[in-house]
C-alpha cells in the first residue's frame, strides 16, 4: 500500500512539474507574442498617421490662399474640409510658437498638458520641440506626456504646411493591450489550448510509462528482500505490441530484462545452494558415519586386534574424502583471481600429458582409451601464457568429469590447436558419454549445479564453475556443445599463446 501511495505521489508530481513547465513554456511564449504584436500595432498606426498627416499638409497647401504667407488663417470652408478629414482622429493646425490654429478637437488625456492664453491653446515647448521640426515627425505621445491616457497609446504625426512655419498634427490612439489580447484570444487560442491538451496528453503518457516501471521494480525488490525469489516484473508493455513500448525509455526496458534475469539468477543459484546442502550433507554423512562406525567398534573391542589396522586405512580413505570436500568448497571462494605475477610461458603439450599420466589409473580401471591431437612448433612445444598450477586445475577438473561419464571401453579426446592471427590457443576435452542436455549446457557451469541431482556420486558441483572462474580470471571463457565425433560433452575454453616462441 504505501509503495502504492508513493508511486501516486511520484506520479502525480511528475504530472504537475510537467504542466506548470508547459504553462510557463506557453506563457513565456505568448508574453513574447505579445511584445511583438503590442510593437507592430504601434509601427503599423505611425506609419499610416504620418502618411495622413503629410497626405493633408499637402493637401492643405493646396487650398491655401497664399502658400508663401508666414501664417494661414483658415477659412470656415477649410475648417470644415479639415473637420471632414479627421475621420475620427484629431487634427491640429500649429504655428511655429506651438499655438493651435485650429482644432478638429482636443482629446482630454491632452487638455491639462496644454497652456491656455486669451482662450487659444499652446502645446508647451516641453513637447512641441520634438513635433515642430523640419520635415515632421512621428511620436508616441503618450511615452512623451503630451497624452496622459492608461489604457491608449497617442500617435502623434506632424508634417510642415509648405513654408508658412505652419504644421499640420494628427493624432491617432491604439488601444493596444485591447487589440493585442483580442488577436491572441481569436488567434492563438484555439492552437494554444489544442497544443496543451496533447502535451498534457503526452506527458500523462509518457509519466505512466516511466513511472510504472519504477513503482513495479520497487515492489519486486521488496518482494525479493523478503525471500520470495519466484516473483518477476511483469510489464506488458515490454511483452506485447502497445503503444506505451514506444514511450519507455531503452534504459528502464533494459533496466527491467536485467533486473528479472538476476532474481531467475538468484532463485536457480537457491535452488542449486539447497542441492549442494543436501548433497554435501549426504557425502558429508556417509563417511562420518562410516568413521563413527569403525572407531565405536574398535573401542568395544567388536573389531579384532589383527584387523583394526585394516578398519583404521578405511577409516583414513574416509577422512581423506572428507579433506577433498572440505578443499575443493574453499578452493571455489579463493580461485576467482589468479595473482598475475604468477603468470609466466609453459607448455601446454607437457601440462596436458602430465595431467593424463596422473589419472592413468582411473582410465585404466575403465578400460577407456585417449585420442590425442596437440599442435607443436618447431621446437615440439606448444607455449600458453597463464598461470600453470591454475590451467593444471582446469584440465584435471574436466578430464575427471570426462572419466566419471565415459562408459566401459570408452574413449577420450583431447586436442589443442593455436590461431597465429588471434595469438590464442583453443583447447578441447570430449568424451564418448551420455552428453549434456541442450537447456543446461550454460548451467553446467553455475556453482554447486549437477546436471542429475539424484545421483549419488561424491561430488559438491563446483568443479565446472571452478575452471569457468579460473579461465575468467585469465581474461578468456569456457563453453560446452556436443562432441560430434564421440557422441558426448565437448568442453572448449581458450588461453593466451606465446606468439614469438609458437610460429
Amino acid at each position: 500500500m504505501a509503495d502504492k501511495y508513493r508511486s501516486s505521489s511520484v506520479y502525480i508530481k511528475t504530472i504537475l512539474s510537467l504542466t506548470l513547465t508547459t504553462v510557463l513554456v506557453f506563457g513565456v511564449l505568448s508574453f513574447v507574442y505579445y511584445q511583438r504584436t503590442s510593437n507592430t500595432l504601434i509601427s503599423e498606426e505611425s506609419q499610416e498617421v504620418s502618411s495622413v498627416a503629410r497626405f493633408y499638409a499637402q493637401r492643405l497647401l493646396e487650398i491655401s490662399v497664399d502658400p508663401n504667407a508666414s501664417s494661414i488663417v483658415l477659412s470656415d470652408r477649410e475648417k470644415e474640409l479639415l473637420l471632414g478629414w479627421s475621420l475620427g482622429r484629431s487634427i491640429w493646425v500649429v504655428d511655429s510658437n506651438g499655438q493651435i490654429l485650429y482644432s478638429s478637437d482636443i482629446p482630454n488625456p491632452a487638455i491639462a498638458q496644454l497652456t491656455r492664453r486669451s482662450g487659444v491653446f499652446y502645446i508647451p515647448e516641453a513637447y512641441s520641440s520634438n513635433l515642430l521640426i523640419e520635415g515632421g515627425a512621428v511620436e508616441n505621445t503618450r511615452k512623451s506626456g503630451l497624452f496622459t491616457d492608461s489604457r491608449n497609446d497617442w500617435i502623434t504625426a506632424s508634417a510642415p504646411v509648405g513654408d508658412s512655419g505652419v504644421f499640420l498634427l494628427v493624432h491617432s490612439y491604439v488601444n493596444v493591450e485591447k487589440q493585442t489580447m483580442s488577436m491572441l484570444a481569436n488567434v492563438l487560442a484555439l492552437p494554444i489550448g489544442i497544443s496543451f491538451a496533447i502535451a498534457l496528453l503526452l506527458f500523462t503518457l509518457m509519466t505512466r510509462a516511466i513511472v510504472k516501471p519504477i513503482r513495479l521494480l520497487s515492489e519486486v525488490a521488496r518482494k525479493v528482500t523478503q525471500g520470495d525469489l519466484s516473483t518477476r516484473i511483469q510489464y506488458s508493455e515490454l511483452e506485447k505490441e502497445s503503444p506505451f513500448q514506444y514511450l519507455i525509455v531503452d534504459e528502464l526496458g533494459m533496466m527491467i530484462t536485467a533486473v528479472n534475469d538476476m532474481i531467475e539468477r538468484l532463485e536457480r543459484q537457491e535452488a542449486d545452494r539447497r542441492v549442494f546442502i543436501s548433497s554435501i550433507a549426504h557425502d558429508l554423512r556417509t563417511p562420518l558415519t562410516s568413521v563413527n562406525g569403525f572407531l565405536s567398534a574398535i573401542l568395544d573391542g567388536t573389531i579384532p586386534p589383527d584387523k583394526i589396522e585394516k578398519y583404521m586405512q578405511i577409516i583414513k580413505t574416509e577422512v581423506e574424502r572428507i579433506q577433498v570436500l572440505t578443499d575443493t568448497m574453499t578452493e571455489a571462494t579463493s580461485l576467482a583471481y589468479v595473482d598475475k605475477e604468477n603468470m609466466d610461458v609453459f607448455d601446454l603439450n607437457v601440462l596436458i600429458k602430465e595431467t593424463l599420466i596422473g589419472l592413468e589409473n582411473q582410465m585404466f580401471a575403465k578400460g577407456l582409451g585417449v585420442q590425442l591431437e596437440l599442435f607443436e612448433n618447431n621446437s615440439g612445444e606448444l607455449p600458453a601464457f597463464g598461470n600453470r598450477q591454475a590451467i593444471s586445475r582446469v584440465l584435471y577438473n574436466l578430464l575427471t568429469n570426462a572419466i566419471k561419464f565415459s562408459p566401459e571401453e570408452g574413449t577420450i579426446a583431447v586436442s589443442a590447436y593455436f590461431e597465429a592471427g588471434d595469438n590464442l590457443i583453443t583447447v578441447s576435452v570430449e568424451d564418448s558419454g551420455p552428453g549434456i542436455p541442450h537447456d543446461q549446457k550454460t548451467r553446467v557451469f553455475d556453482s554447486f549445479y549437477k546436471i542429475d541431482p539424484s545421483r549419488t556420486d561424491v561430488g559438491s558441483g563446483l568443479g565446472l564453475f571452478i575452471c569457468k572462474e579460473i579461465l575468467r580470471a585469465h581474461g578468456h571463457g569456457i563453453k560446452a556443445e556436443d562432441s560430434r565425433e564421440l557422441g558426448g560433452a565437448s568442453f572448449i575454453f581458450t588461453l593466451s599463446g606465446d606468439r614469438e616462441r609458437t610460429e
